[in-house]
């Protein structure tokens, strides 16, 4: 039951959260008309966590957890409602003090998650499904609504999702220990792991390039699809239907391959689908690459998620979520940033295809970083031990 509420919780978050994805984007281009303002809101998303992460982890393995997802929500409905005004300025400020709410809520909801079920492969598997679900009609909605003057119904409607997930988490009972420890092991001696390292790196890279290419997904699709803000939203929709279908094998990959095994494939063939999608001169080619390149996609992402909660110790759970999070977040930046300078220096097609060869490259990353092998696929045990 308890994992359900959350589950419920985490899916009405997600329907806001995808709404406005690509509808700030959208906006923030249609104010300017610049590629590299799209990949400058990308950057203001991403950078708090570089800065408020490693505080946010040490708080998720310190304080309940249940009230920092409850609180969390609050404080990002408040943020986005900064951005109704809907003026450049106003959207940048949202996105900024959203992004220092989000730097807390993400890790303790990855952190939480085990306090509330036992089977970890099928709790994410189920909301990625859910997620992948929102993910189609989401971005789709809110693009199109943007496109015509909506954005601001769009921004209600994230800050009513955030508020309704914060009013279900506060409902759940939470696991815990009988005795509480006080040991709290070193994030450096937990991360010293192979196969935690080893997916940390790989992460990076792939998620730079990931980064830069939505950085670029916008002025893509007006300049070479020649599309609006709803051909946008059909690629996101499209990307989503892929997740959908990635997520839900994603449990029975989990539990029969290994990690390197998954994540080598699955880096590998998203780098394949992007070079496809960038190249294409029609929206159909590029609708289909995109979903293509949802599946693997997905997968990597839920086994990922799915390997960290399996092999931290509880104790230190917030920080090694939050140590990811803040990797990825830095790859956004970075992403986002050279994505710009790519445009600058060379062209938009250039930058669109070498950032869809940095994603393939991941894949041969995967394979050979040090950890990532075939032998982490060990099912995990009953944790007892709990977060707050």
């Amino acid at each position: 039951m308890d994992f359900r509420r959350l589950w419920l919780a985490t899916t009405i978050d997600s329907f806001g959260s995808w709404l406005l994805v690509m509808a700030v984007p959208l906006q923030v281009f249609a104010l300017t008309g610049s590629a590299m303002s799209t990949g400058l809101a990308l950057a203001v998303q991403a950078a708090p966590a570089v800065l408020i992460g490693p505080w946010a982890g040490a708080a998720v393995d310190r304080w309940p957890r249940r009230t920092i997802v409850v609180t969390a929500n609050l404080a990002s409905a408040g943020a986005v409602l900064l951005m109704l005004p809907a003026h450049a300025g106003f959207v940048f400020a949202g996105l900024l003090a959203e992004s220092v709410a989000v730097c807390f809520l993400r890790p303790a909801l990855r952190a939480l998650t085990p306090g509330v079920t036992d089977d970890l492969a099928r709790a994410n598997s189920l909301m990625a499904f859910s997620d992948s679900a929102l993910r189609m009609a989401g971005p789709l909605v809110g693009t199109f609504l943007t496109a015509r003057g909506w954005f601001e119904a769009v921004v209600v409607t994230d800050a009513l999702s955030y508020v309704v997930a914060a009013a279900i988490v506060a409902t759940i009972t939470v696991r815990t220990s009988p005795v509480t420890s006080p040991d709290r092991p070193q994030l450096r001696r937990v991360l010293s792991a192979p196969l935690l390292r080893g997916m940390l790196a790989t992460s990076w890279v792939y998620w730079a390039g990931n980064a830069a290419l939505t950085a670029l997904l916008v002025p893509f699709t007006v300049t070479r699809l020649h599309g609006s803000g709803e051909a946008l939203g059909w690629l996101i929709a499209g990307l989503g239907v892929g997740y959908l279908a990635g997520s839900a094998v994603s449990r029975r990959l989990l539990t029969r391959f290994g990690t390197r095994a998954i994540l080598t494939v699955a880096y590998t063939t998203v780098g394949l689908c992007f070079l496809v999608m960038v190249n294409a001169t029609s929206v159909p080619v590029a609708v289909v690459a995109a979903t293509a390149a949802g599946v693997p996609g997905v997968v990597a992402s839920i086994a990922i998620t799915y390997r960290v909660q399996v092999d931290t110790p509880d104790a230190a759970l917030g920080r090694v979520a939050a140590t990811f999070y803040i990797s990825d977040s830095v790859a956004a930046v970075a992403g986002a940033l050279l994505a710009a300078a790519v445009v600058a220096l060379t062209t938009l097609p250039v930058a669109l295809n070498a950032f869809s060869f940095l994603v393939l490259s991941t894949g041969l990353l995967a394979w050979t970083a040090p950890g990532v092998t075939a032998a982490s696929r060990r099912r995990p045990g009953p944790r007892t031990a709990r977060g707050r």
